[in-house]
């Protein structure tokens, strides 16, 4: 089975588009599907997700983390150069469709402080 990610990136009024694929492990349990791949990096990657949530954890050193959900921002912990940082996602639009075998979800990422957008993101999972 192939995932196939696809992220549209809009930051100081620039676009980037990141396409990415990978041989990815798909399993059902309790109310979570887990999706499991390694990146370019050789990375091991576990997204977690369900109706109400997607959580992202990268295991690099040291470990990221991304939460997204539906209804209320997220605190997620980023790796960067001057260490571990603390944001925030606030998620516009979520979908998660298993019968369609996709995620989809827009969101911002803020400083932990204030309301300030890094970033803007469109995410698409498809797996197949």
């Amino acid at each position: 089975m192939q995932l196939q990610i696809r992220n549209k990136i809009i930051m100081d009024n620039e676009v980037e588009w990141v396409d990415e694929s990978y041989p990815v492990t798909v399993t059902p349990k309790n109310q979570y599907l887990y999706l499991t791949y390694v990146n370019e990096e050789d990375e091991k990657v576990i997204i977690k997700c369900n109706q109400e949530e997607l959580v992202m954890t990268r295991f690099s050193t040291p470990k990221s983390i991304m939460r997204f959900h539906a209804q209320n921002p997220a605190v997620v912990l980023i790796p960067t150069p001057l260490g571990i940082q603390h944001f925030k996602t606030e998620t516009s639009h979520y979908v998660f469709d298993p019968d369609k075998k996709s995620v989809t979800l827009h969101y911002c990422l803020k400083a932990l402080e204030g309301e300030s957008a890094l970033a803007d993101y469109e995410l698409e999972l498809r797996w197949q």
